[in-house]
């Protein structure tokens, strides 16, 4: 009983302590509160990267809320992070590489992010062909370490290049560099350095990180965490006015853009007022004004790029964001008020502790005996469960074919299971569980590679590691292996320490895959040689079936004799068949060379349009209505031609098909749907018996009404372009109920205008 009173005396003192230390700070957070006084440190220098500040200042927005703000412009020596860390400033603004800070143990909160698409880009020249991170392989590339690095390296190493293979260069922040050759490509804003060059006469290429998968927050607003904690009106004061002058600068560029004319150094470096417009104009696509409230987060999204940096190897440990992520909503009007109802928590506490400790005391003990008690019986039951579980898990690797593979690297002990032999033609004895055995077993030309691979995943750099590999059997060929594994075990600083994981005979499936693709590449040079052929059949034809037809006006017909009537209608009948015959493969010829047509952005209301006014006088004659509804997918990235064709088919049918008593009605709408824009083309004609033509369709010569004129070549054509690229058809119809299409336009990158 002593021992107790005297851990709870300890405990006492303990508290007794921790409510000194609490009113210690309180007085600090009192004093520190007295300044309204605050700098900013901007992340460049003075543009319109950071208007929604300037705006707040000049329309009196800081003023008003009781702040003298002082903007501090950035430069190569004065980087937001540090400068805050070390109180040279109360806030700053950087990347969502801030998040990576914290998770390295800095107090640093997230007030609001500006961009909701990351501006920074990897700039290089046209003329240098780099359209990809693997162009970048042995290339100078000029890069700083606290201006988009970190996010741009993980560009880099999700695409499994490592940023060693680089040549990284410190960066100059001199864009001549890049035109003198000085460096092959730089990190850069893609709302500032494209237009720079433009306006020397050079075409940029870039690279975009959303383009892989890496969609990070930018310009993201920060200050220290005892600013936050201390200060919370001061901050959710300079933070609301802020916001409030991005707001009004994004709705007013022209203005704002004239007073940043007027800062120090902005016309000096030679910035003009064009300028400034398109960078605001570039921003627009990146803060999304328009849609999403200025300054907005989402905690899963930061999740989401803590992940990734965790994926890569760049963050060991994924931090709590809870104290990362600023609440304006948690205000409070008195930091002492708030201070001494903690106090009074806890003073009340330490006294409901000292009344119920004794009983707690006692209580606890019964409990732990009853525990023990029934641990002994759960582990007994425990081991028998896994012992059943073990024959299990032998039975299903043995029936799936599974060759299982364990390492432990720190006494580097290895274990091949039997299957893990046997699939490559070898007895369990007869060889070693040596991992210079797999060395030894794998192809020379994938070693390096391979050996790679698993290093990154020993370093964490990825989260599973898998490859499909050649190994050498017993009888000397090579067999094709899928190999998977994923470390069960890493010590403290993030290395594997054990690997498990599992072989897969998939020998059959690689042989068939590479006959199909030796066959795949036949057919496509046999569609090439017949593509070929009809061109010039269809060529060479030509002209003697004109000269027929001109030969066969001149005959006159008032002065033959009845059977030569009869066969000069059929010698007519034949030559005008195939002539009609060849227009229509010069049709389908043509519409495959439009499939080569360079993709551009195209709005689906502008398009339809167009394609409205080629038939707008057989529109107008049938009466026909046409509703639009384009909200849900406004846009998509194809070829203008062949979304012209798809359209003007659908359309001319839906009008040709029509029912004759009712007025034509046509729907034209659009929709996202995953890797797809599905378009979907509706009307209320005469239907088709899908029963009866469904698998006819999209065949070529198909016609599903005897009464109405058509070729059948115009749904065919279309099915032909839509697959060429990597998209899909399909129709709902019933007749006289009408057709409804769907076209699954596939989504194609884009670069950054």
């Amino acid at each position: 009983m002593s021992n107790t009173m005297k851990v709870l005396e300890g405990r006492l003192t303990l508290c007794k302590r921790g409510i000194i230390f609490l009113l210690m700070l309180l007085s600090n957070a009192q004093s520190f509160a007295a300044d309204d006084s605050v700098r900013v440190q901007l992340k460049w220098w003075h543009q319109f990267q950071f208007a929604g500040y300037y705006a707040a200042e000049k329309k009196g927005y800081y003023e008003e809320s009781g702040l003298k703000v002082k903007l501090m412009p950035g430069d190569p020596t004065h980087a937001p992070v540090p400068q805050v860390l070390s109180n040279e400033a109360d806030f700053g603004i950087t990347g969502s590489d801030l998040v990576v800070e914290y998770a390295h143990g800095k107090p640093l909160v997230a007030l609001g992010a500006i961009f909701q698409h990351s501006p920074y880009t990897i700039l290089s020249l046209k003329e240098k062909k780099i359209h990809v991170p693997s162009d970048l392989i042995g290339k100078r590339l000029m890069a700083s370490p606290d201006q988009g690095w970190t996010e741009l390296k993980a560009v880099f190493l999700r695409e499994g290049i490592s940023p060693d293979s680089l040549k990284i260069l410190s960066h100059s922040w001199n864009n001549t560099d890049l035109i003198e050759d000085k460096a092959d490509a730089i990190t850069a804003y893609i709302s500032v350095e494209v237009n720079q060059l433009r306006k020397r006469g050079v075409e940029p290429s870039y690279i975009l990180p959303i383009n892989y998968g890496i969609d990070f927050y930018g310009d993201v607003l920060f200050t220290q965490k005892k600013m936050a904690e201390s200060q919370p009106q001061l901050v959710q004061k300079f933070t609301e006015a802020s916001f409030r002058g991005w707001v009004y600068a994004m709705n007013h560029t022209n203005e704002i853009a004239d007073y940043i004319l007027t800062l120090p150094g902005v016309k000096e470096r030679g910035v003009t007022k064009d300028d400034l417009l398109v960078e605001a104009e570039a921003m627009r696509k990146l803060i999304l004004p328009d849609l999403v409230e200025i300054g907005h987060m989402n905690e899963g999204r930061w999740r989401h790029i803590v992940e990734v940096h965790s994926r890569l190897g760049l963050i060991k440990n994924a931090p709590d964001l809870t104290g990362f992520l600023y609440d304006g909503t948690q205000k409070v009007s008195s930091k002492f008020f708030k201070n001494a109802v903690y106090i009074s928590i806890i003073v009340l506490s330490l006294l409901l502790i000292s009344v119920l400790y004794g009983f707690s005391l006692r209580k606890a003990v019964k409990k732990r005996t009853e525990q023990l008690e029934a641990e002994i019986i759960e582990r007994a039951h425990a081991q028998n469960l896994l012992s059943i579980s073990e024959q299990r898990l032998e039975m299903a690797t043995v029936a799936a074919g599974l060759g299982i593979w364990d390492w432990d690297i720190t006494n580097d002990n290895v274990y091949f299971n039997d299957q893990w032999k046997l699939m490559l033609g070898y007895e369990p004895k007869e060889i070693a569980d040596h991992f210079s055995t797999f060395e030894q077993l794998l192809h020379p030309n994938e070693k390096s590679g391979l050996m790679q691979l698993l290093n990154d995943h020993l370093e964490g750099k990825s989260e599973v590691y898998q490859a499909m590999i050649r190994m050498r059997t017993k009888d000397r060929r090579w067999k094709w292996i899928l190999t998977m594994s994923k470390a069960s075990m890493r010590d403290e600083t993030g290395r594997a320490i054990r690997l498990s994981g599992i072989h897969l005979d998939i020998d059959d499936i690689k042989q068939k895959e590479i006959e199909l693709r030796q066959l795949s590449q036949e057919l496509m040079h046999s569609n090439r040689e017949l593509q070929q052929f009809a061109y010039i059949t269809s060529h060479n034809l030509r002209a003697p079936v004109a000269n027929l037809i001109s030969l066969l006006s001149l005959f006159d017909k008032e002065h033959l004799s009845e059977r030569n009537h009869v066969l000069l209608e059929k010698m007519e009948l034949s030559v005008e068949r195939l002539h009609a015959t060849l227009n229509d493969l010069n049709e389908i010829l043509s519409s495959r060379a439009n499939m080569v047509e360079k993709d551009e952005v195209l709005y689906f209301d502008q398009e339809l349009h167009k394609v409205v006014e080629l038939i707008s006088e057989d529109i107008r004659l049938k009466e026909v209505v046409i509703h639009v509804d384009f909200s849900k997918a406004s846009s998509i990235f194809f070829s203008r031609k062949v979304l012209h064709s798809i359209l003007l088919n659908l359309l001319t049918n839906a009008i040709k098909y029509r029912k004759p008593d009712i007025a034509p009605e046509i729907t034209v709408s659009t929709e996202e749907d995953g890797e797809y824009i599905i378009l979907y083309v509706k009307d209320n004609g005469m239907g088709i018996d899908l029963e009866k033509y469904g698998n006819k369709i999209f065949g070529l010569y198909q016609r599903f009404h005897d009464n109405k004129d058509g070729k059948g070549l115009g749904l065919y054509i279309i099915k032909n372009q839509i697959e060429a690229l990597e998209g899909k058809i399909a129709v709902e119809s019933m007749v006289n109920k009408g057709c409804l299409f769907h076209v699954f336009l596939k989504k194609k990158k884009l670069s950054y205008e």
